[in-house]
């Protein structure tokens, strides 16, 4: 017999959902008891918009592990799904242990959920074109909803998701919701007019607050089984392995051409490359870009990445002061830099510095005593060491700078040469 009628504004609802359940919960409302409805109130796409939700103490305590897949759960097309959820915390609350076969269910829905947050994530372009992306995707939309935190990481310059039951657009500031749009039909500066029109919902309406993310949880098992650059990228944004994801703004992942021959791996991103979400496009990348033309080569046709993924810096004042990587934090990365070195297997690896150089040969190393010559690899491949770009901006003066700048030259055109042979 239903006791309760609840309606939740989207199927992304999250926030309502456990306000909802936290109260149901509190007045001993079973499960069976409750009819979960899914109705848009008239101001869900308004600009602004407030949103009265019931309280209540909370009465059931969620085990780490089962808080973690709840999202996952609760944004997944399982009919079941708010009832499996409702029923884990009531037996929680009640202090009984949840049955095996409802634990074992929502797991395998989250599973699911999670390859279709993956998928969604792998068809979203990265920062290397500013202009504004469209992204035409058949996904849900609550799985999309979930997504709104993982794509703006992905990829901080604008873009556009359209789904028949969703439009999300990124301007580089802020993500806005609106109802399902197509447009296949529809030139891109149309699409991106229509959807700006659309999407209205942010920040400023409530019933969008409170969207449960859907994380990946990257372990290096979960790493080293990954078959493309784009399902690495995807999951990286999500990667906990080390403290820097605690301060870094983004995670960092290479960028370049999938089928290069050379592949360049520098320290780790600096503030700008933070920032952007991009490899060396600051100061040193500059300088980098510069001494590759020179050399003969044409970024567009390398791999560039980095050896730790996160930005590592002390705050001081308003800058973000750079901070040498230490062992753990290398260490951490190693599943990252390996799969994506297998997965693109370059005939020359060029180590733009001691991190770079120490994260892929496994051993400490002397930049002066390594550069310049070529070093086999246990894949077959050539290795490559040479100063990092940074080193030539710190040196003290210009006839330094010009004499080492010379010696990088040359040390980039003798990888470009080695595929010659």
């Amino acid at each position: 017999m239903i006791r309760e009628t609840v309606t939740l504004s989207t199927t992304s609802d999250f926030s309502g959902w456990r306000a909802w359940a936290r109260k149901l919960l509190h007045d001993k409302v079973s499960t069976e008891s409750i009819q979960w409805i899914v109705e848009a109130p008239p101001s869900l796409y308004g600009i602004s918009a407030t949103r009265p939700l019931p309280t209540a103490p909370s009465t059931a305590s969620l085990p780490r592990a089962l808080a973690a897949i709840f999202p996952a759960v609760f944004v997944s097309d399982a009919p079941d799904r708010l009832h499996l959820l409702y029923l884990t915390l009531q037996t929680l609350r009640d202090g009984m242990p949840v049955p095996d076969e409802v634990s074992e269910r929502l797991r395998s829905i989250a599973m699911e959920t999670r390859k279709k947050a993956l998928d969604l994530r792998c068809q979203m372009p990265d920062a290397s074109n500013p202009e504004w992306q469209i992204l035409h995707t058949s996904h849900t939309a609550a799985l999309i909803d979930s997504q709104a935190d993982a794509l703006s990481n992905l990829r901080p310059t604008p873009w556009i998701v359209m789904a028949p039951d969703r439009t999300l657009l990124w301007d580089g500031r802020e993500y806005r919701f609106g109802p399902g749009f197509t447009g296949n039909e529809l030139p891109p500066s149309e699409v991106i007019e229509t959807a700006r029109e659309l999407a209205t919902a942010g920040r400023g309406n409530a019933y969008w607050d409170g969207i449960a993310p859907v994380r990946l949880h990257p372990t290096p098992e979960k790493i080293e089984s990954s078959s493309s650059l784009a399902s690495l990228r995807a999951q990286a944004i999500d990667c906990q392995m080390c403290e820097l994801c605690k301060l870094a703004t983004r995670t960092v992942s290479g960028e370049g051409n999938p089928k290069a021959r050379i592949i360049f791996i520098g320290e780790q991103p600096g503030d700008q490359e933070d920032l952007h979400g991009r490899p060396f496009v600051g100061p040193a990348g500059q300088l980098f870009d510069r001494a590759l033309r020179e050399a003969g080569g044409s970024r567009a046709e390398m791999w560039i990445t980095n050896a730790v993924k996160h930005f590592k810096f002390t705050p001081k004042g308003h800058r973000r002061i750079h901070q040498k990587p230490d062992a753990p934090e290398i260490n951490a990365c190693t599943p990252w830099l390996a799969t994506e070195r297998r997965v693109l297997s370059p005939e020359v690896t060029v180590m733009l510095g001691v991190t770079a150089a120490s994260a892929v040969l496994g051993r400490s190393v002397t930049v002066s005593r390594e550069r310049s010559r070529p070093i086999p690899l246990e894949d077959g491949s050539i290795g490559l060491v040479t100063v990092h770009p940074s080193y030539l901006l710190r040196l003290p003066d210009e006839e330094s700078k010009a004499r080492e700048y010379t010696k990088f030259v040359n040390d980039l055109r003798m990888a470009i040469s080695t595929l010659a042979g």
